[in-house]
Formats: C-alpha cells, sequence, structure tokens
C-alpha cells in the first residue's frame, strides 16, 4: 500500500519554520557574506541533520515536498537579510548530507521517488557544455505590440508558448489563432545550464551487468563544476518527461516517460575510497594486524590463493594495491605514488586468472581486455548524442573512470598500437588530455595499472634475450616501474608439487559442493576478498607513510653500488632515476601495508628485493651485466653497437660497389670486423623485414638510406 503523502503547512508556517531552523543553526551570518558576495557566491549549504536537529516534521516534509519546501526556504534566507536588493532573489538554498533512506541506487528508482528529494551516489560519465537556459521568456503581441513575461518549467524541457496574449499584463486577449507571438530573446532572463550523466560505480556491478545511468540537470553555480571521471554524491529532485517520437502523422507522445534529476547540490568524494563503508568492527579488525611483521606476507597469501607459485609476482601487485605517496613540489611538478607492473608470460601460467581477482579485489577496480580496448574507450571520446541535443559531449573511458582506483587489463600486446599510445600520458603524469571538436580538456586518471600480455613469439625461446622477446613500444616499457618475466620452464620436481596442489585443489572444491560449506578459510587465505578490500582501503584513506633517513639509507645504497657497474668502459647503464622513483614507491608501499606511519629498513629492504627480482629476470645480458635499456627497449648496450657496427659495415660496402653489395661481400667484411655472423645476419634480416635494406637485383642489397 503507498504510503499518503505529508500534508504541506501553508507557505506564512513554512517560512517560519525555515527562519527558525537557520537561526538555531547558526546561518544569519553566512546569509549575510552570501549576500555582500553575491554573484561570486550565491548558495547556502544546509546540512540535512541540522534541519532534522531542529525541525524533524520540516526534514521529513522536504524530502516528498523538496520544491515547495526550498522555495519557502529561500524565502526566509531573503526574510534575514536587513535589506532585501534585487541580488536577494539569486540566493538559493542547497542541502547536503541527505539520509540513507533518501539515498538511491540508479537501478533501484521507481515511480514512487518521482518529485521526492533523492541522494545519488556514482561516477560522472558524460558531461555537456554549459549554455544559456530561458528561465523567463518575454514576448510580444503582434496585434497590440504588448509584451509579456512567460515563465519557463525548469524540469519539463519543452519551451512553453504563450495560447494567448494576456490581458492581466495589459495585452488584448486575442487567441494564438488570431495573432502571433515574437519570443524577444534579448529581454529574456537566461541561467547557466549544463546536463551530466551519472554513472553507478563501475565495482559494484554484478559480472555482466551494464552499469547504469541517470541524466542530471545542473543550473547556476552547480553548472561546470564537474568533470567526467569525478565521484560524486548528488543531491536533487527526480522528475519525468513524457517520450516522443516522429511520425507520418505529426508528433507522437508515448505513454512510457524517461527520468531526469534537477541537481540542488554536489557533494565531491574527497577521501579515497569513501564510498567503502568500513563499520568500527571492521576497524577494530584491522587494526589488530598493526605492528605485525608478517602482514605483508599474509596479503601476499590472500591474493589469488588458489593460484599456486608466483609469489614474487604477488607481493609486487600487493605493494601495487597499496601504493606509494603522491608527492607535489614547490614548483608545481607532481610525482606520482601509483606503481604500475607488467607481467608478460607464456601461455597457461594463469596470468589472466590473477588479473581478475586483482580487479576484484581492489577497492575500484577495473578490469578490461586489450583485443577490446580503443584509445576512446581507455582515456576519453568526444561524441555526439542525442543526450546533449546533438552537441558534442565529453564521455570518460576506462582510466578516467579508474581516477583513484585501479586499472587492470589483460592482453596489453594484442592492442593495435595506435590505441596503446594513448596510454603514456596516463602511466606518467595521471592525467588525460583531450583536444577534439573544439573541446580541450584534462582529465584526472591517477591509478595505477596492473597489465599482462604475451612474448613477441607467442612463448619465451631460449635462444633470445627476455628483452628481445616482450614486443611492446620502449615508450610504453619505461613507464612500468616493476616487469616479471613468467616462464613455463618444464621441471619435474615443480610439476609434480604443482600438480599436487591443483588437484588437491579441486578435491576440495568437490568437497566443499558435498558439503555444501564456503571453505574460504580451507585456501590458506589469512584475509577474506572483503576484508582484504577493507584493508586496503583503510590503508590508503588514513596512512601516509615518511621515509626515514635508514631506509632512505638503504635505498640510496643500492642504488650506488647497482649504478657502479656501469663505470666500466663500454659497460651499459645498469639502472636509472626511474628505479630510483619506483624503489621509493615500493617502500612506502610496503610502510602503508603495515598500517605504519614510517618507512623502516624492512620496507626499504622488501622493495630492493623486488626491484633486484625484476632487474634479474629482465635486465641481465648475455654477459651476466644488468642493462636497464634490456627491458626498456629490448636492445642491449652491446647489441646496439653491434647494430651500429654492422650499418657502418653496409654504407662502406655500399660507397665501394657503385651504391650495392652482396650477401657474400656481406659475409666477408662481417668476418673481417669480428663480428659474429649469425647475429650480424640476424641484423640484415631484420633490416629487410623492416625495409631499410631492399634487394634492387638478384642477390644484390641496397640500404634505403645511405
Amino acid at each position: 500500500m503507498v504510503a499518503a503523502k505529508r500534508t504541506l503547512p501553508a507557505p506564512p508556517e513554512l517560512q517560519s519554520r525555515w527562519s527558525a531552523v537557520l537561526e538555531e543553526a547558526g546561518l544569519r551570518p553566512e546569509i549575510l557574506a552570501l549576500n555582500d558576495r553575491f554573484p561570486e557566491a550565491r548558495s547556502l549549504e544546509v546540512p540535512f541533520p541540522a534541519i532534522d536537529g531542529a525541525d524533524t516534521a520540516l526534514a521529513d516534509v522536504l524530502l516528498e515536498r523538496p520544491e515547495e519546501v526550498l522555495g519557502s526556504g529561500m524565502r526566509a534566507m531573503r526574510e534575514l537579510l536587513p535589506v532585501a536588493g534585487p541580488e536577494a532573489d539569486g540566493l538559493r538554498l542547497r542541502v547536503t548530507g541527505l539520509p540513507l533512506t533518501a539515498h538511491r541506487l540508479i537501478r533501484a528508482i521507481r515511480e514512487s521517488d518521482l518529485n521526492h528529494l533523492i541522494g545519488i551516489d556514482g561516477i560522472v560519465r558524460r558531461v555537456t557544455e554549459v549554455r544559456p537556459q530561458i528561465r523567463d521568456a518575454v514576448f510580444q503581441c503582434v496585434s497590440c505590440r504588448t509584451e509579456f513575461h512567460e515563465p519557463q518549467d525548469e524540469g519539463s524541457m519543452i519551451f512553453r508558448e504563450p495560447l494567448e496574449c494576456p490581458e492581466s499584463q495589459g495585452g488584448c486577449g486575442k487567441p494564438i489563432g488570431r495573432t502571433r507571438f515574437r519570443l524577444l530573446a534579448e529581454k529574456s532572463t537566461y541561467v547557466d545550464a549544463q546536463r551530466i550523466e551519472i554513472q553507478e560505480h563501475p565495482e559494484s556491478l554484478r559480472h555482466g551487468a551494464h552499469p547504469q545511468g541517470i541524466s542530471v540537470l545542473l543550473t547556476e553555480d552547480l553548472a561546470g563544476r564537474v568533470l567526467p571521471g569525478n565521484r560524486i554524491v548528488l543531491n536533487g529532485v527526480l522528475k519525468s518527461f513524457q517520450r516522443a517520437s516522429a511520425s507520418r502523422g505529426g508528433i507522437v507522445r508515448n505513454t512510457t516517460f524517461d527520468i531526469m534529476v534537477l541537481g540542488n547540490s554536489i557533494e565531491s568524494k574527497q577521501l579515497e575510497y569513501d564510498e567503502i563503508e568500513i563499520s568500527p568492527e571492521d576497524e577494530a579488525l584491522i587494526q589488530t594486524f598493526r605492528g605485525d611483521p608478517t602482514v605483508v606476507d599474509k596479503i601476499v597469501l590472500s591474493l589469488a590463493p588458489t593460484i599456486k607459485g608466483m609469489e614474487e609476482e604477488k607481493e609486487a601487485i600487493a605493494l601495487q594495491l597499496f601504493g606509494g605517496v603522491e608527492k607535489v613540489h614547490a614548483d608545481g611538478i607532481r610525482v606520482r605514488g601509483d606503481i604500475h607492473v607488467l607481467l608478460v608470460g607464456d601461455p597457461g601460467v594463469a596470468k589472466s586468472q590473477l588479473l581478475r581477482y586483482v580487479a576484484e579485489v581492489a577497492p575500484r577496480g577495473i578490469y578490461t581486455s586489450g583485443k577490446g580496448a580503443t584509445a576512446a574507450g581507455l582515456t576519453a571520446a568526444v561524441v555526439k548524442d542525442d543526450f546533449a541535443g546533438g552537441r558534442w559531449v565529453l564521455e570518460a573511458g576506462m582510466l578516467v573512470l579508474s581516477d583513484g582506483g585501479m586499472a587492470v587489463v589483460d592482453e596489453l600486446d594484442k592492442m593495435n598500437p595506435e590505441d596503446r599510445s594513448a596510454m603514456h600520458e596516463v602511466l606518467e603524469q595521471g592525467t588525460c588530455s583531450i583536444a577534439k571538436a573544439g573541446i580541450t580538456s584534462t582529465l584526472n586518471a591517477r591509478c595505477p595499472v596492473l597489465a599482462a600480455a604475451n612474448p613477441k613469439w607467442g612463448r619465451f625461446t631460449a635462444d633470445r634475450s627476455v628483452g628481445e622477446q616482450i614486443d611492446l613500444p620502449p615508450t610504453l616499457l619505461s613507464r612500468f616501474d616493476v616487469i616479471f618475466s613468467i616462464k613455463d620452464v618444464p621441471d619435474q620436481t615443480r610439476d609434480r608439487r604443482l600438480a599436487n596442489r591443483i588437484l588437491a585443489s579441486a578435491r576440495e572444491v568437490e568437497m566443499r559442493q558435498i558439503a555444501g560449506t564456503s571453505g574460504l578459510e580451507t585456501q590458506g587465505a589469512p584475509f577474506r576478498p572483503e576484508l582484504l578490500k577493507k584493508y586496503i582501503a583503510y590503508a590508503r584513506r588514513t596512512i601516509r607513510p615518511v621515509l626515514s633517513p635508514e631506509s632512505l639509507a638503504t635505498i640510496e645504497d643500492f642504488y650506488v653500488r647497482v649504478r657502479r657497474q656501469g663505470e666500466e668502459p663500454n659497460s651499459p647503464v645498469p639502472i636509472t632515476a626511474r628505479q630510483l622513483e619506483a624503489l621509493v614507491r615500493l617502500a612506502e608501499a610496503a610502510a602503508r601495508a603495515r598500517l605504519s606511519p614510517v618507512v623502516g629498513v624492512e620496507d626499504a629492504e622488501r622493495a630492493v628485493h623486488i626491484m633486484e627480482n625484476f632487474l634479474r629476470r629482465v635486465s641481465m645480458t648475455e654477459e651476466g651485466k644488468l642493462d636497464i635499456d634490456l627491458a626498456q627497449t629490448g636492445v642491449s648496450h652491446s647489441q646496439r653497437e653491434r647494430q651500429v657496427a654492422v650499418l657502418h659495415l653496409m654504407r662502406e660496402l655500399q660507397g665501394a660497389h657503385d651504391g650495392v653489395f652482396t650477401t657474400e661481400q656481406f659475409r666477408e667484411a662481417v668476418e673481417r670486423a669480428q663480428i659474429d655472423l649469425g647475429k650480424a645476419e640476424a641484423i640484415l634480416q631484420a633490416m629487410r623485414n623492416q625495409g631499410e635494406v631492399i634487394e634492387p637485383r638478384p642477390n644484390q642489397l641496397q640500404l634505403v638510406r645511405f
């Protein structure tokens, strides 16, 4: 049975009750200050608990009949002014902090919510440009030349034209059939207006559910305040307007209505992961891990416990979930705190399973596969849409929607190179710049990226270095803090141990299904997924660790010791300042995982261990030296010198033999220069594949750019 609406008190009574509420809340000085600063400031934000505490009946009526009640509240504001000038009509009353009973999920909005004041928690998906909206239209009667006003309904979205020349405003009274009316646009009154679309939080969706959105109309000082990707709580009045479609007989109006929210106030999510509720019981349980020296190891054990092995990769991902501390220097330069991790591995090593688990356990985690991702879908797009009346609309992509959360990208190597290049700015700067269709904007995309890819030829081979087999551009690889290669090498002892674990897990699932239990505790996971998500959110929300002198000394000693390997003549550069910054971020993340406000020596040593593992796997040359170029470009220092030497030989041969040279001449020159013949021929073949060397006649070669 539908509850009847509360009886609305008379306007004078409403106004007096509002005056009492504003006085009791001590808001008279703010109203006076707004009046002085108008039009730069014009809105008075009143917390709903203050209204409820002073007059519960008024608060209840406000939720059910917001338009009439808010109108009385604005009249009460004007009454509190000593002298109400013309600017007093522009003061607005905005209610924030609605109770949970007034909050609605977008997919749970029903007809009973129409014309009610509701709160919607979501993420801004689209925004239109700020445009003037007519509020009071001035018309002129063609017959009597009388000018009169026709107020417009803010929520109808339909322009209302007069039906007659009103005698009440000095007109002739003729209906529209006997005269015409001309709109005087220069004398009409306008307000700034902007339409946005709010979408459900991606991490709150059920598997396979499509995120739903709702249109919102923002006017006056609310317009232009939000950008795509912002997480907000929108408080407003739910309105409906009739759908219409064109047909041969004219406009056909449907019985189905669309809904839209008239925005009253916007609350930005200032705290990280503010949407994740942590109860006092949860906080007490989280605090029991403070000071536990093994808490990071417990978190590693809780990451995809059914996937056996990959402890070093899981350790890096665990620190990535917590992240370092963002720093902004005095000159405005921002140093990101997000940690980016790349996994490159053979097929069948459970990379995708691990990524999907991390996307679910990470607060605000969003998963996508590279094959189905485009540059616009990853960053942002400008689209022409009926949502904005046929105008261009700025639409947020995955990385912008992941702002403050975590982006998980599988099959990174399957993406088109043009689309993949859109990630460069996001990985390094944490922003996404877009300039299309006259819209120039920079959106925040501050999120760590966990990506996975396969080797260049599908599987790692022993005859080439790991760096050569990572088929990603150097500009992208250099932005990842940690890169892990995962090889599937047959080993009887390890294979038997892995097979026993997998079969035991399968047997355990079958026994749980028979017994009808969940069995999460039997998997050896100290943290359940729900608790781990809250633990990460609590740590990122409350802990900002500071580097101690001892941790700084540990990181500095490691950096200098590794750099010393490159001081020898013709030695490669083993490590750069990028890795030094990554060490700081990893150490801060380890301290944050321990809920420690200070980065200790153990945190720095953990970061050093992860960095050594990364360098040993990906940056080790055939000579046993570290070469960071091998990880970031796929070409080691010795390979680059060999390529330069081979190119020099080709130019000499081409200059000495009338612009061409044969394969035999090339081989003889390579042997005279004491260069490995097999590697020189591989360089020649690569240049032929890339079109840098052509064959104008049989058995004759020529450099394209001599």
